[in-house]
């Protein structure tokens, strides 16, 4: 192997080890969602069964921040091999044929419906945004855009998450064998 393909995919490791840490940190941040979720879940069942005062707003911000929470996770998770994946097959292939399984449908399905998703997503929030819409299903009715900013978000994330893995993809294709963690990544909090 020459010096300039060694380089070539060595950057190519590194691209995608770089594109991951977008993943980790959206990950991270998502990941403090908890927090304000179930306070206001806790504040809602005293308030409810001790106090017997219901409030308005906590159902809203749960279902909100759950959503959130889900959508800009799945970045994350798909750098962190956490999606469900049928392996009966692929386990036992040679990494290059998995490699070669896994580019086959990033370029086919998964880029395709990430950048439908952001780009759908985006007229979504553009529209929530420019009308001031609000939930009309709750009494509370909070304002919509920001959770509606949330679809574009994650179809940005997943693709740049998506280019990560075809990177990695090309690397393992070229080398035959995946291309290894760096080692901050496996720390997640």
């Amino acid at each position: 192997m020459t010096d300039a393909r060694t380089t070539a995919d060595s950057g190519l490791a590194a691209l995608a080890r770089g594109l991951d840490q977008v993943s980790i940190w959206s990950g991270r941040l998502a990941a403090w969602m908890i927090a304000p979720m179930v306070l206001s879940l806790c504040y809602e069942v005293v308030a409810r069964y001790v106090f017997n005062a219901p409030t308005i707003w906590a159902y809203d911000m749960t279902f909100m921040l759950y959503g959130s929470f889900f959508m800009l996770g799945a970045a994350f998770t798909l750098q962190r091999k956490g999606h469900v994946r049928t392996d009966t097959f692929y386990a036992n292939w040679s990494p290059r044929r998995q490699a070669w399984t896994d580019l086959a449908g990033y370029l086919l399905m998964y880029l395709p419906v990430a950048a439908v998703f952001a780009f759908v997503g985006w007229g979504y929030f553009l529209k929530a945004f420019q009308t001031s819409e609000t939930f009309v299903s709750s009494a509370w009715q909070p304002i919509a855009w920001p959770f509606k900013l949330v679809m574009p978000l994650t179809g940005l994330l997943l693709m740049v998450q998506g280019l990560s893995e075809m990177l990695k993809c090309c690397f393992t294709i070229r080398h035959g064998h995946w291309p290894d963690r760096a080692p901050d990544t496996e720390v997640i909090v």
